[in-house]
């Protein structure tokens, strides 16, 4: 656009015309796209991160939010905020990458999909986190009205999977599907259900209730979790301090008991347990095989197996020794393809029935001992007594058949939990917003649950790639999706842009979810 002036010539009975331009001429076509761009608030009923109604629209028909309400409930008491709807609203958000409660706080204030008013305010959900943490017990763990709770969602969100999918996914061991075989002509495998436990470090900027030293030098948390690799949910979350021990039998069997009585009645007859290192006690190991029994019944008892890291002690490398350097095998990889970097062999006769005779004699009788040796790096010293060309790892389990290979291949299945605790933290659980530690363990298990109803999410709404995307990649291709919200015909309608890549992924995502029976 250009404007003409008009004006005397100074000194000269004359006019002078001057033409300007309102326009910088910014010379590379590629930077015009500014050219009469303006940034303002305004623009009713468009609307941020609206891929964030699938979540809560899972919880809803999954009985999440309702029952959280009721689990919180006071007698006599009345909010003005629904509680389930503030907890659940909150989880979401989280989801959705929230960090803190004024990013929640923030998240929720939209009233297109939050409702009148939109959500809580940070000191309603600091009300509500009070509420959530006397449902839970001194260790953090959930209490029992809450568990049950948890543990009935969790059902029906299985049952959706396995209605749409006609079974649960399956571990993939070695490049094969870990299965047991059908029990009737016609069956299909069934997936053996996958537990792992492990623990993780929280670091806290400030001192906070139960902050303390960990045994990597930081200060902060450690929490112990329990997940079910099959699917990717949370089945149960310990806040612990930062200087709680790595082999406290104790909170490993606490653990245990809290997600077994997450997993759907159905699921807990044939269950692989994996633990790294820190469960190689005699009482997780004699707890798992006390929950063993089919042995005892047959088809009617509850087939309970473990692969726990096994410590490469004096015992052990005194096993080693005595091998001879054919009894060691190949390894392999993730593919089930021959990995050269690594050999396996089974000890477990060497210790059962060696010169020493049984050096396993105080454990029970099922339990086999698997190492693993990979040549040490080059450069890398070995410390007093450790091999010079060889480093070596070990594990237990108590499975009665199977070649060494694919018992280590198996039992190094348990590096899937790294991701869940990516998307854990990315949920929430990096940084925790109070000094106060109730509020702090209410915060984990929201984190927890954010992290739980994405896995189900995948599982139940998305296809394709969608189905297996990290956390940060579902946050930006569907709840981070812009939408205009509309009236029409009395219906309030979500309109996705369509030039969003993934919009016909949340519609059809936010199809099949409103088909599930309400609760």
């Amino acid at each position: 656009m250009r404007i003409v002036k008009i004006c005397m010539n100074p000194g000269r009975d004359t006019l002078q015309v001057k033409t300007t331009s309102t326009r910088r001429d910014l010379g590379d076509p590629a930077l015009a796209w500014s050219q009469g761009l303006d940034v303002e608030v305004g623009g009713a009923g468009t609307v941020a991160s609206a891929g964030v109604v699938l979540p809560r629209l899972l919880a809803d028909r999954l009985g999440l939010t309702t029952g959280l309400a009721a689990v919180v409930a006071r007698a006599g008491f009345v909010p003005l905020r629904h509680r389930g709807r503030a907890l659940v609203d909150a989880t979401c958000a989280l989801a959705s990458g929230a960090t803190c409660l004024s990013d929640v706080e923030a998240m929720t204030a939209q009233e297109e999909i939050f409702g009148p008013g939109g959500g809580a305010s940070d000191s309603t959900m600091l009300r509500a986190l009070d509420e959530l943490a006397d449902r839970l017990g001194a260790d953090g763990l959930p209490g029992r009205r809450l568990a049950r709770v948890t543990a009935a969602a969790r059902a029906r969100a299985w049952e959706a999977i396995v209605a749409r999918h006609g079974q649960l996914p399956a571990v993939q061991v070695a490049g094969t599907d870990l299965t047991r075989v059908a029990t009737t002509p016609d069956g299909d495998p069934r997936p053996v259900l996958v537990l792992r436990v492990d623990a993780t470090l929280i670091e806290a900027a400030s001192a906070k209730a139960q902050a303390a030293g960990t045994y990597k030098g930081g200060f902060g948390f450690h929490p112990l979790t329990g997940w079910c690799s099959n699917i990717g949910d949370a089945l149960a979350v310990m806040q612990r301090p930062g200087n709680a021990g790595s082999f406290t039998a104790a909170d490993h069997l606490a653990v245990l008991t809290a997600s077994f009585a997450q997993i759907p009645a159905g699921w807990r007859t044939d269950v692989l347990v994996s633990i790294d290192g820190a469960g190689a006690s005699h009482d997780v190991i004699d707890h798992l095989s006390s929950l063993n029994t089919a042995p005892e019944h047959g088809r009617r008892g509850r087939r309970v197996e473990y692969t726990i890291g096994w410590p490469v002690d004096e015992r052990t490398i005194a096993g080693i020794e005595a091998l001879r350097e054919g009894d060691w095998d190949a390894a392999v990889d993730t593919d089930g393809e021959p990995d050269p970097a690594a050999q396996v062999t089974d000890l477990t006769g060497v210790l059962r029935r060696g010169p020493d005779g049984d050096r396993l004699a105080t454990w029970p009788p099922d339990m086999r001992i698997f190492a693993r040796r990979t040549p040490r790096p080059i450069g890398k010293p070995a410390r007093l007594g450790e091999h010079p060309d060889w480093e070596y790892g070990a594990f237990a389990t108590n499975t009665a058949r199977g070649q060494a290979q694919f018992l280590d291949a198996r039992h190094r299945t348990q590096a899937h939990v790294e991701d869940r605790m990516k998307q854990f933290k990315a949920c929430g659980a990096r940084n925790l917003p109070s000094i106060d530690y109730g509020r702090n363990a209410a915060w984990l298990q929201l984190a927890a649950l954010a992290t739980t109803l994405t896995a189900w999410l995948r599982h139940i709404g998305l296809d394709a790639d969608l189905a297996t995307a990290a956390t940060k990649t579902l946050r930006f291709r569907i709840l981070s999706a812009p939408a205009r919200l509309v009236a029409h015909a009395r219906r309030r309608i979500l309109k996705i842009p369509p030039g969003w890549a993934w919009s016909g992924d949340l519609v059809a995502a936010w199809d099949r979810l409103q088909s599930l029976h309400p609760r």
